[in-house]
């Protein structure tokens, strides 16, 4: 029995890369389900994220980060801090990129960085799928040049190629360790917070351009009634009246259909029939504020 708990592996693995690489997706397939919301906008993941994905002989406990990118406002610089500080403890680094041919800026500037701590650096080369020609074997080559990269792993998160092979390669170098979480662990973030990142995620996929950088959605209140439907109040927000009038739609048509998709996707997470009312409120100029931005993406 002694023997078989020093063989369990278990640890932090930070999941980093620049906006829009699939991080989220990649997430999402190998935990086996939904947990993080996508989307093709860029910056649509805001928070560390934990995931917990537990076998019999090993424990990953995945850590989502907000997406690598220069930051022009308050916003995109919480989001940087927030990427940096959810990486101090991890045990490995699962670094994503896109078979581009060359080692992009952004990227060689990241691993420059994460050369200075002593801990594996996996290079996950996700969406193989569209490359063309030798644009993997260059992205490969050119990777692979960079000291602090320990191992690259081609994948495609949308069809499932490598993943396998990738989280074969992040157990193996995991430490030997008796699992951090309980066995049915699989989010370390409330129910209130994912009815929130629904609702944030059918916003963005209905919306203009400006809304999603603009935009946070609060769970002000969730019960459940004698006969189990739940109740939910879920609040948009936006920084200017304009936004407001984008959300709602002409004869409230948007802010229905919003709430209609993320109802389907809040009745999958809570398997209960829900009620879901949706108010929008402007605050003028809460991605400029630090408290604000702490209070409105839910920050740990």
């Amino acid at each position: 029995m002694e023997n078989e708990a020093r063989s369990f592996r278990c640890g932090f693995v930070g999941v980093l890369g620049q906006t829009n690489v699939g991080k989220s997706t990649f997430l999402n397939a190998v935990m086996g389900e939904k947990l993080l919301i996508t989307s093709a906008r860029p910056q649509s993941t805001r928070n560390s994220i934990r995931c917990v994905r537990t076998t019999d002989a090993s424990q990953i406990v995945f850590v989502d980060t907000p997406g690598l990118h220069r930051p022009r406002n308050r916003l995109g610089r919480h989001l940087m801090r927030e990427a940096s500080r959810s990486m101090r403890d991890v045990d490995v680094v699962a670094y994503m990129v896109e078979p581009w041919r060359t080692v992009h800026e952004v990227d060689r500037a990241s691993l420059a960085r994460l050369a200075r701590d002593e801990r594996p650096v996996l290079v996950l080369v996700n969406k193989i799928d569209r490359a063309r020609g030798d644009d993997l074997e260059q992205t490969l080559l050119a990777y692979a040049e960079l000291e602090v990269v320990t191992e690259l792993v081609p994948i495609s998160a949308a069809t499932g190629r490598g993943l396998d092979e990738a989280v074969a390669t992040i157990v193996a170098h995991l430490p030997e360790s008796p699992p951090l979480y309980p066995a049915e662990t699989r989010c370390d973030r409330t129910e209130s917070f994912r009815i929130e990142e629904i609702i944030r995620e059918k916003v963005i996929e209905l919306t203009y351009e400006e809304i999603p950088y603009s935009l946070a959605v609060h769970v002000k209140w969730l019960r459940e009634r004698e006969d189990g439907l739940v109740e939910i109040q879920a609040e948009i927000i936006v920084d200017r009246d304009s936004q407001k009038g984008i959300v709602i739609g002409q004869g409230a048509s948007r802010v229905r259909l919003i709430g209609a998709r993320a109802r389907r996707d809040i009745e999958r997470l809570l398997r209960r029939h829900v009620f879901l009312e949706i108010v929008v409120a402007v605050h003028h100029g809460w991605t400029r504020s630090d408290a604000e931005i702490r209070e409105l993406t839910g920050a740990a």
